[in-house]
Formats: C-alpha cells, structure tokens, sequence
C-alpha cells in the first residue's frame, strides 16, 4: 500500500471518529490525546475544520442573542443531530 493510500484512508477514518467528537473538541472536554488527534485531523479536513469554525462562532454568538430557552434547545437539537449523521 502506497503513502497516499494509506494517508488518504486513514484520513477517511479520522472523519468518521472526528464528527462525533467535535462538540466535546469545541467546549474543551476531550481527553489531551483525543484533542491532539482532532486538531492534527482539523488542519487537514476543510469540512471539519469549518464545522469547528461554525459550532465555535454559535457557541459566542448565542448567549449575546438571549434566546428564549425553547429556541436555544431546538437550535441545540438540530445542530447535535447534523453533527451525528
């Protein structure tokens, strides 16, 4: 098996780990090694790293906007079940 072969698909299996993982990545609660392995995955997966980019401007921008509590949990709802697909 080549380098590229092997890089491409482990990358593959590095996107399906990272996607469940980037919710706990953004609020700080993986585990050091698990955070290492996301942020090596992040600087090569433009998908994930714009949904970490996504998930950390919501996670600034929602308490500023004082949702009423129902709006914020849908919104949380939504957001959890596209991350887990």
């Amino acid at each position: 098996m080549s380098v590229s072969t092997w890089r491409r698909l482990n990358a593959q299996r590095d996107h399906h780990w990272a996607r469940s993982r980037i919710p706990f990545y953004v609020d700080r609660e993986l585990p050091s090694r698990q955070r290492r392995r996301l942020y090596q995955h992040e600087q090569l997966c433009r998908e994930c790293r714009q949904m970490i980019r996504t998930l950390s401007a919501l996670q600034t921008m929602l308490p500023r906007l004082r949702p009423r509590p129902e709006v914020a949990e849908r919104t949380a709802a939504i957001v959890g079940a596209r991350i887990a697909d």
